[in-house]
């Protein structure tokens, strides 16, 4: 077991160097890679019986593309405030602009309500709090390893100056 953890930290390393290579989540490569880094590692932790991972793959995987294209119409919105921003807009705007936002937020918010109501007749209380810890865990230590990738990179370049 122990030996398995530290063979995915490894991989997860060399993935996060990778990742940090690309320096683009949106990278169709990386993204394929982080996601398979992650279902390995979620079905190792959840350990979920072939029957339960039937059912909830196919829910997980519609909730994260669902939340990708949410995700993605926010951090547009949030460009286009920058924009905005940048290029002096009023305020009556800039106010409809972050109504707007704050209306995919709360899309965000409900989607994340539903996915975890809809794991409710297939996963157990346990089992949904440990899909909750892992996705927590997961993002703080894909952050951590790109924070310390980005130091290492910056200590690099001070040192070459």
């Amino acid at each position: 077991m122990r030996h398995i953890l530290v063979l995915a930290l490894v991989v997860l390393g060399g993935f996060t160097f990778a990742f940090a290579q690309e320096m683009e989540i949106g990278n169709p490569e990386v993204r394929r890679q982080l996601d398979q880094i992650k279902i390995w590692q979620m079905t190792k932790d959840l350990n979920l019986p072939n029957e339960k991972a039937e059912k909830f793959f196919p829910i997980y995987n519609s909730y994260v593309n669902e939340l990708r294209e949410t995700a993605a119409k926010r951090r547009d919105l949030v460009k286009q405030l920058d924009q905005m921003l940048q290029q002096g807009a009023k305020d009556d705007e800039i106010s409809k602009q972050v109504d707007k936002i704050t209306k995919i937020d709360e899309q965000l918010a409900e989607q994340h309500k539903h996915f975890i109501n809809s794991l409710k007749g297939i996963l157990t209380p346990t089992e949904i709090a440990k899909y909750i810890v892992f996705e927590q865990k997961f993002q703080r230590e894909i952050r951590d390893r790109l924070r310390a990738i980005m130091q290492q990179r910056m200590r690099g370049r001070f040192n070459r100056q």
